[in-house]
């Protein structure tokens, strides 16, 4: 997956990594992430990778978004694509979600919904954050 990220984050300069594998390159996730989660400005240059299902989402992840994604033979690439990208650092030559961004965001999930399942899901996102 580290391959197809790298090959991402040259060919798009509008593109930052978030989810999982802010956790990851931070050290706080010994797992490898399952699918490679993307914040993006605009769709350019992602067809490379596969076929883009755009679709409505009510996820409170979706917040301020347009979600799509891309369904390849070995990776999922879920991607939203927003009018501006969230703080990020470079670590490895790419663009990752800096821990504090990710944070808040997940802070804003939390209090936007009185879902106690997904208050659940995401406060163990943020303890793997802290």
């Amino acid at each position: 997956m580290e391959i197809i990220m790298r090959e991402m984050a040259r060919i798009k300069k509008d593109l930052v990594f978030t989810g999982s594998w802010v956790a990851r390159v931070n050290n706080k996730l010994r797992r490898r992430p399952k699918d490679i989660d993307i914040v993006v400005t605009s769709l350019d240059g992602l067809e490379t990778f596969g076929d883009i299902i755009c679709g409505d989402s009510t996820s409170p992840f979706a917040k301020n978004s347009k979600r799509c994604k891309i369904e390849g033979n070995e990776f999922m690439i879920d991607i939203w694509v927003k009018d501006e990208l969230p703080e990020y650092d470079i670590i490895k030559g790419m663009k990752f979600e800096t821990m504090d961004s990710q944070r808040k965001h997940l802070k804003d999930i939390i209090d936007s919904t009185d879902d106690k399942f997904l208050i659940n899901i995401v406060s163990k996102k943020l303890e793997i954050l802290n």
